[in-house]
């Protein structure tokens, strides 16, 4: 099996219309409402691990928060992630300790088939199924244009037997950080095999 290296590429986006900005700041909304929501959960019924966490709270958030299985994952996760830096910081920080954690506003973490990478832009796919393109602006795309070509490159081109197109496995998730003149930081986390080339 060939040694993997990760790397997280950093990105922004080009400056937004006023219509993709108003619809991604409610995506951001419901991102941390969910997230903030999930936190809650596994505080009080003193919830661990993913799989009994998932089990304990799917019902409720489906009907709630998001129908789609990945989304719950995504949440669960940052939830999850939320709650031991938080731990991690009231060790140290005394004023922290009588705290909920809380997830902030102001980014989604999120994996496929939710979010895709494309060559000019990522692509979220909403809960109403629409899809939103946040165009990468270019100097960030030249900079990183051999480690986006490399990604692609892995993209399958033929569905599986049950035909789905299956994922990319050059990427995991991409967070999405709210900037608030208008365009957002893109950060994909990307998986190379040691002998990929990824450099200008």
């Amino acid at each position: 099996m060939p040694e993997k290296k990760i790397e997280i590429l950093k990105l922004l986006s080009v400056t937004l219309t006023r219509d993709k900005q108003d619809v991604l700041i409610e995506e951001f909304k419901r991102y941390t409402a969910a997230t903030n929501w999930v936190i809650k959960a596994i505080l009080k019924n003193r919830l661990s691990g993913h799989s009994r966490i998932k089990e304990a709270i799917e019902e409720v958030f489906v009907a709630e928060h998001d129908k789609r299985p990945v989304y719950l994952e995504n949440v669960i996760k940052s939830a999850r992630a939320e709650i031991v830096r938080h731990n991690k910081l009231a060790m140290t920080i005394r004023s922290m300790r009588d705290k909920t954690p809380f997830f902030r506003s102001g980014r989604i973490i999120l994996s496929q088939p939710i979010i895709k990478v494309g060559d000019k832009a990522i692509i979220l796919k909403l809960q109403d199924r629409t899809e939103v393109a946040i165009p990468y602006d270019k100097r960030s795309r030249n900079r990183l244009a051999p480690a986006i070509d490399a990604i692609l490159q892995g993209e399958p081109r033929l569905p599986d037997k049950s035909g789905t197109m299956q994922q990319n496995k050059r990427y995991e998730r991409v967070r999405l950080t709210w900037n608030n003149e208008g365009f957002v930081d893109i950060d994909i986390r990307a998986i190379f095999s040691k002998n990929v080339d990824v450099s200008e």
